[in-house]
């Protein structure tokens, strides 16, 4: 009984470690992806906030977002550009800090990203160089 124990136990770790290995090449693969910047997702309030650390990369007409322990090759949520809007305040009293609270509202709802202030600029600049929201049809 004990080999048999020890045999479960060795196997359940070699799956263990396999599923972690593939979480590290999946995150490495996304940190080499260029204009990729990291980013928490705080969602809900209260008892039902939940805060996860990721990376988001802005595309071409929406801003993605990378779940840090996920295996998806997706992202777990994409923002279309249109319609997106922004309110930023330091994370702390201490702006030092060098990250911001960004309030992200989009059509359905809204949440609010914690990123640094360089991807809140980029953040900005990425929005208002986005297509014309005037409909061009005649």
């Amino acid at each position: 009984m004990p080999q048999a124990l020890a045999t479960v136990l060795v196997g359940l770790l070699v799956v263990a470690v396999g599923l972690l290995g593939l979480v590290w090449l999946r995150w490495q693969y996304l940190r080499a992806r260029p204009g990729l910047f990291p980013c928490v997702v705080v969602e809900g309030a209260g008892p039902k906030r939940r805060e996860r650390v990721g990376l988001a990369t802005f595309g071409h007409s929406a801003l993605e977002w990378f779940a840090r322990d996920s295996l998806s090759p997706g992202p777990a949520h994409r923002w279309p550009r249109q319609g997106l809007t922004i309110k930023t305040r330091p994370l702390d009293d201490q702006a030092r800090s060098g990250w911001q609270v960004v309030n992200l509202g989009f059509e359905g709802g809204g949440c609010l990203l914690v990123i640094s202030r360089g991807a809140s600029s980029g953040l900005l600049s990425w929005i208002e160089a986005g297509p014309s929201r005037t409909d061009s049809a005649a």
